[in-house]
């Protein structure tokens, strides 16, 4: 013990500094380490839930639909959905050619746990409506805030010729 203070004694003013402070620094640290931790404890873990049914609200259905679309509406809408109009995929209608519009507007949802499915949110009452139609559909994307919008077609304009005597 007597050659470790002397050779302390030995050292120059700076070297005693830093021994100095190295030895305090231990010092704290083991007495801090020997403070009991008053930390609360963590808050118990909630089970985030995968399903879908617990935000269906009042009065309305989700309805599982397939679409022909799936891949394309996925890059376009969120994780949450988006406002489509959905049509028949399968049967163009006879008169005109074009689809079937089946509903405008309806919310669609994707499946948490397989993106490539959606289901749509619809009233109750107007569930057997869907349900009476055969997939597959297809979905096109709606502005949610738009209050409606129309399409409408350009009409030519017709030359009328009168010939003149």
């Amino acid at each position: 013990m007597e050659k470790l203070i002397t050779k302390i004694k030995a050292l120059k003013l700076d070297n005693k500094l830093l021994v100095f402070s190295f030895v305090l620094l231990g010092v704290l640290s083991f007495f801090l380490e020997l403070k009991p931790q008053n930390q609360p404890s963590p808050p118990p873990q909630i089970e985030s839930s995968k399903s879908v049914d617990t935000f269906i609200p009042l009065g309305y259905v989700l309805i599982p639909i397939e679409l022909t679309n799936a891949e394309s509406l996925s890059s376009l809408i969120g994780d949450l959905g988006g406002v489509v109009d959905l049509y028949l995929a399968a049967k163009p209608d006879a008169k005109s050619g074009a689809q079937k519009k089946v509903a405008s507007k309806i919310k669609i949802l994707r499946a948490p746990l397989n993106p490539q499915q959606y289901a749509i949110l619809i009233k109750e009452s107007e569930s057997s409506l869907i349900l009476s139609q055969s997939g597959p559909f297809t979905a096109v994307v709606q502005n949610p805030a738009s209050n409606g919008t129309e399409v409408t077609q350009n009409k030519r304009n017709l030359i009328h010729i009168q010939y003149q005597d």
